[in-house]
């Protein structure tokens, strides 16, 4: 019973396209099925809008656990404010059953269902000029290869599907065994491919936000520099990286491809500057009246106090993180909320106007009317952070209902990459002025790294700097093969009440989720678990 209920989900969601936004930013659209929504070219195109809506739509606290399973479980992450919403993936202490695995995992394929079903069906829309529907299925397969990258990456080969699940009778897809690693980087490489060609270099007008060439060659690059590591160890990769990468970087492939580094970093994350020139890769969130989701990372991960004063802070970094950001780099107060002016309704001692400072003596924020620890001082905890748009929710939306878009890819991201992929391959002078662009817009000290252990080293430590709480952190940590380091770096203080678990080889990956090891006979746990 428990499979067909699961089957019957993943059915409905694929022939329902659900909460389409127009152009990703107008009104909704009710549900659609497959015979509206492939009945004309219109119909096509908002049931394309489904995939990229299929990203944020409902089921909001699997947009925080994607966070926790990319962002922490490292030697600077620590517990927020309120505790550790972190745990106990924060500490490795995680199971088959814990339950950020499953949601993660629904998520993904969910939006590999919907992208599916736009490839599969995408042409009926336009009976006698098939070419017209190419765009769309390139916009569906981008999409959907990038769901399959984070979940290789989370967790290693995982269920090839490829095609529609029509009915229940395509057990060979519905119970579908663990293809390899290599095998799904495989089906990504030939999606990304596919689009490469399809797709306009860039985007603008009604269709900003949508994915163009250059955010292909953007995920090209990624892809190729994770397979160049760990572990798949394919360090010809390197140069593919660097080939891909360099067509967007410079001032001819900028112009060409739409990108450049926004001059001033917190421009970057605005909402009224969203989708701007520096965001290869985002999916937006529209709260208003009508539209009640939103982006629950910054009910989460900011102070309370911040914008609204409810806050729930359940992550925080360490101060050692702190102070590797140069004292001038705009980045540190804005990543990090070590000082705030509290605002909402008075709560847990202070009041509206209050200034709360992180104190590193002692380990929590400190009230500096009262003299005392806000909120919690029977537990050492972290800086919150910081990097969203710092704007207050719409009247009456949820605690849920901020407008901020989940930012996946930015053109620093892309900067960084060509740079290691340089070191990597012998070239560590062409990498330096990559590296020093970056830190100049942040306006930290040029680095004066010299030869490739130095650089691979600066370069790591700055994609921590510039990256932190976008989808990267613990993935680099994998690719790089570092995670061991991590944990001997890490101390007792960042773990609240618990242990943190010694490093041992199986946490190299997550494990797959036990309800859908449950569910698939087919399918192999990964090992150690």
């Amino acid at each position: 019973m428990k499979i067909h209920i699961k089957i019957s989900v993943m059915l409905l969601a694929l022939l329902g396209i659900a909460s389409c936004k127009d152009n990703l930013d107008e009104s909704p659209y009710s549900s659609l099925g497959k015979d509206v929504a492939f009945k004309d070219e219109d119909g096509l195109n908002q049931a394309t809008i489904g995939v990229y809506q299929a990203w944020t739509t409902t089921d909001h606290s699997d947009i925080y656990n994607r966070f926790v399973l990319t962002e922490s479980g490292h030697r600077y992450a620590t517990a927020g404010i309120l505790g550790s919403g972190a745990d106990p993936y924060y500490r490795f202490a995680h199971t088959p059953v814990s339950g950020a695995f499953e949601s993660v995992w629904a998520r993904f394929y969910k939006i590999i269902y919907r992208a599916n079903t736009v490839i599969d069906n995408a042409k009926l829309a336009v009976p006698g000029e098939e070419e017209e529907a190419d765009p769309y299925i390139a916009e569906a397969r981008v999409l959907r290869a990038y769901a399959y990258f984070n979940l290789v990456r989370l967790f290693g080969g995982v269920p090839l599907i490829l095609k529609e699940i029509g009915s229940f009778e395509e057990k060979d897809l519905i119970f579908a065994p663990r293809a390899t690693d290599a095998e799904v980087y495989e089906a990504i490489l030939a999606d990304l491919a596919f689009a490469e060609t399809i797709l306009p270099d860039s985007r603008g007008g009604a269709e900003l936000g949508r994915v163009s060439a250059g955010t292909v060659k953007a995920l090209m690059g990624k892809v190729y520099l994770t397979m160049a590591g760990k572990p798949l160890n394919r360090t010809e990769n390197y140069q593919k990286a660097i080939e891909k990468l360099s067509e967007l970087v410079g001032a001819v492939n900028e112009e060409k491809y739409d990108m450049e580094l926004l001059p001033n970093f917190a421009d970057v994350f605005a909402l009224a500057n969203e989708r701007n020139r520096e965001i290869v890769l985002s999916f937006g969130y529209f709260v208003n009246p009508s539209n009640q989701n939103g982006n629950i990372l910054p009910f989460h991960l900011f102070p309370s106090g911040l914008v609204n004063g409810d806050e729930q802070t359940n992550y925080g970094l360490t101060y050692d993180y702190y102070k590797l950001f140069d004292k001038s780099d705009t980045r540190r107060d804005y990543t990090l909320v070590s000082r705030y002016a509290f605002t909402g309704g008075a709560r847990a001692g202070a009041e509206p106007g209050d200034s709360i400072i992180y104190d590193p003596a002692t380990s929590h924020y400190l009230n500096q009317r009262t003299k005392e620890p806000f909120s919690h001082d029977d537990f050492k905890y972290g800086i919150a952070f910081g990097k969203l748009a710092r704007e207050a929710r719409p009247a009456g939306a949820p605690v849920q209902g901020y407008s901020a878009d989940l930012i996946e890819m930015r053109f620093s991201d892309v900067l960084l990459m060509l740079a290691e992929a340089l070191v990597e391959t012998g070239k560590p002078a062409d990498a330096l002025p990559l590296l020093n662009r970056v830190r100049a817009r942040a306006k930290a000290a040029p680095s004066k790294a010299a030869g490739a252990a130095a650089l691979r080293t600066a370069i790591r430590t700055e994609r921590r700097l510039e990256l932190s709480g976008e989808f990267n952190t613990v993935f680099d940590i994998r690719r790089w093969g570092t995670l061991q380091e991590e944990i001997a770096a890490m101390s007792d203080d960042q773990i609240i009440d618990n242990v943190l678990v010694p490093y041992s080889p199986r946490l190299e990956l997550y494990p797959i989720p036990q309800s859908q090891i449950d569910a698939n006979p087919n399918l192999r746990q990964n090992d150690g678990w």
